[in-house]
């Protein structure tokens, strides 16, 4: 990477302050934005890459994703066919695909204690990797969610252990999950696993060292718990309760929603999650779904408007679609930021919670997220508005991380 500085150029570069695409020329140097000017500033003789028409932001954030996943449609049945060492292959190669769909910024949320050797050594991955904060094994109780991934914790002591051990070994967040998980067998997400001492110490542990906190939470009393403990994010927010038929409802609670609102947890909403079975749900007709696709189908519009209420009620919205889940590739995050929009977002809103809203979940907004002197210089290029149309976010043109480009060609002289 070279310390020498560069300059990008555009008739559109987004200008978070103003929440508008604007002509300017940006000027990098090192791993940071060194400038951003007038589109006429680039002194003669400087190297240049303009991109005319073409739109130009920062990177897009994924607050929520499983490197070690396969995102098929057997990903536990996958995880547990690997060994150690597989998995983190295939982490590398997941997270790599993030960064090229232009993802500068992950959180992992749930991987084995190898996989922090993405974050801790990323100058020896084979292949470039997006900025990683991860969570290593999430804190859960014994059987608990993901369990198998061997974050499970018994007492105050064993709490205080994990998340010394996340700091040491690389990692930069800590999870938690508060409730039951629908991918664990045994596991039911409409029970609360933890009690309130338990994720207040958590958090507690977690700002004394300046992690960011994160929260799985399906069950409303889980949400509350959250809430209560002032998780940095809280996600899904599903609000379950099961029924006497089986299947499990989502029931907004409107006193819980104020609650996180109120003790200013952010929330992440994964509503793009799997999405390739419901799209061949809609495409039938709607006699032809099986009952269990019928309740599939309102459960997800349930969630999409409860997404709504959320967003009235003002908790900010961070960008994350558990990617590596199944049917949730590593390329879809352009997807949530659509599924945003639908459920009630403007597209200048979607794309803040995709950028600098996620860094602010994150605690690291003060220095990524922006196009703005002194940011990492994390920047992507599109062929058209995002805007307009949400999926030029689908392809990028050009991807740089950390000032090094990753994806597109070299610049020219100016």
């Amino acid at each position: 990477m070279s310390s020498s500085r560069h300059w990008i150029k555009s008739q559109h570069v987004w200008r978070e302050a103003l929440g508008r695409f604007e002509p300017a020329a940006v000027a990098v140097e090192g791993d940071r934005i060194a400038a951003v000017e007038r589109p006429d500033a680039v002194p003669a003789g400087a190297t240049l890459r303009d991109f005319g028409d073409r739109w130009v932001m920062p990177g897009l954030f994924n607050t929520h994703v499983h490197l070690d996943f396969s995102a098929s449609k057997t990903p536990l049945r996958d995880f547990e066919a690997e060994d150690p060492s597989e998995r983190l292959l295939r982490a590398a190669k997941n997270a790599n695909t993030l960064l090229l769909s232009g993802v500068t910024t992950a959180r992992d949320c749930g991987s084995q204690w190898q996989t922090l050797a993405l974050a801790r050594r990323p100058d020896l991955s084979p292949v470039p990797l997006p900025r990683l904060l991860m969570s290593g094994p999430p804190i859960t109780v014994p059987y608990g969610h993901l369990h198998f991934m061997h974050g499970i914790v018994r007492n105050d002591r064993d709490i205080y252990a994990h998340i010394a051990r996340i700091r040491k070994d690389g990692g930069r967040s800590v999870k938690v999950m508060i409730s039951g998980g629908q991918m664990t067998p045994g596991s039911k997400p409409e029970d609360t696993v933890f009690g309130q001492d338990d994720l207040n110490l958590i958090t507690g542990e977690s700002r004394r060292l300046g992690l960011p906190s994160v929260a799985h939470v399906l069950s409303t009393e889980s949400v509350r718990r959250g809430a209560i403990a002032r998780f940095d994010s809280l996600e899904h927010c599903a609000y379950f309760d099961r029924h006497e038929d089986g299947r499990l409802y989502r029931n907004y609670n409107a006193d819980v929603a104020q609650t996180a609102r109120d003790n200013g947890s952010a929330m992440m909403a994964n509503l793009s999650t799997a999405m390739p079975g419901f799209d061949a749900i809609y495409a039938k007709a709607e006699s032809d779904r099986t009952p269990l696709e019928k309740h599939q189908v309102r459960q997800f519009e349930t969630m999409v408007e409860n997404f709504g209420k959320m967003l009235k009620l003002g908790i900010p919205m961070v960008c994350g679609n558990d990617a590596g889940v199944n049917d949730t590739p590593f390329d879809s995050t352009w997807m949530e930021v659509d599924w945003m929009i639908r459920g009630g977002q403007s597209p200048v809103e979607a794309l803040r919670s995709a950028t600098i809203g996620s860094a602010k979940a994150l605690l690291i907004d003060e220095s990524v997220g922006r196009i703005e002197p002194g940011y990492s210089a994390d920047i992507i290029a599109l062929a058209g508005d995002p805007l307009q149309a949400v999926s030029a976010l689908k392809s990028p043109l050009y991807v740089m991380r950390q000032g090094e480009v990753v994806l597109g060609q070299a610049g020219v002289a100016a």
